[in-house]
């Protein structure tokens, strides 16, 4: 216990070391940059931070992930720095409420109810959430997720939310018989030529497609992610073998490329 003890007062010596830092650097003798930030930009670094963060991850860098953590960490408390020109806060008071907040939605863990599964867990956060606000009223429920997310990760938000009211798919098996459909439908919309239908229907189909990976418990955007990078690294190999043979991809027939995708697949 006194080794706890020890390491959270370490850590709370090193936050405030860097906020000491953090007020140099936007004192009238600091750094320009640093002084002129406004709340909205550093929310918005904090949300490229988060990416790289999410990047770092997928390299398996160890030393990497760490210091993206350390650069979100920084964004943290640069935020609050510029928080506490409108509300006298204490950042401990922030992490105490957000504590509670998490204690108050496991019951599960903490009280006396209980839950056998991730789909109970997540249904008890959402019913315990709605409690909190109150009557989510002519807004609705869905209106608490953001409309500026990510396309891919808004969808993702928007179910998550609808399932934790229990309106979700049982199993990965009733999403997949439900894509096969979007893909009927956007076949008989792509035939018909009318642009709108074909707009709407492919919609659906990505919206399916990300219902499909959260059934899954994949994450759709670092999974396509994960694609997109294949589909670069083959894309390349495409490029140089086609130098070696002292050749453009551009004058290439469409065969020939498919060829030489098939080569770059092969030397993976």
């Amino acid at each position: 216990m006194k080794d706890e003890i020890s390491k959270d007062d370490e850590l709370s010596a090193e936050i405030a070391s860097l906020r000491r830092t953090l007020r140099t650097l936007r004192s009238p003798g600091g750094c320009p940059w640093d002084r002129e930030r406004t709340l909205d930009e550093m929310i918005s670094y904090l949300i490229d931070e988060a990416y790289e963060l999410l990047h770092a991850e997928k390299t398996g860098d160890a030393d990497h992930l760490e210091e993206e953590l350390g650069d979100v960490l920084f964004l943290i408390v640069f935020i609050h720095e510029l928080m506490l020109q409108r509300r006298r806060t204490k950042l401990s008071e922030i992490t105490a409420r957000a504590h509670e907040k998490i204690v108050r939605r496991h019951p599960h863990v903490f009280g006396d109810t209980s839950a056998n599964n991730e789909k109970e867990s997540l249904a008890e956060w959402e019913r315990i959430k709605r409690a909190e606000k109150g009557s989510p009223g002519g807004d609705g429920l869905l209106s608490s997720v953001p409309t500026n997310l990510p396309p891919l990760r808004r969808a993702f938000a928007l179910q998550k939310k609808a399932a934790g009211t229990g309106f979700d798919w049982t199993g990965y098996e009733g999403v997949l018989d439900k894509m096969y459909e979007e893909i009927d439908e956007l076949r008989a919309a792509a035939e018909s030529g009318d642009r709108m239908h074909v707009r709407e229907e492919v919609g659906d189909l990505l919206f399916t497609a990300v219902n499909l990976a959260r059934s899954l418990n994949v994450d759709c955007e670092s999974s396509l992610e994960r694609t997109s990078d294949k589909f670069k690294s083959r894309f390349g190999k495409m490029e140089s073998i086609a130098a070696d043979l002292g050749k453009e991809l551009e004058s290439m027939s469409l065969d020939e490329m498919e060829a030489l995708w098939q080569e770059s697949k092969k030397s993976e």
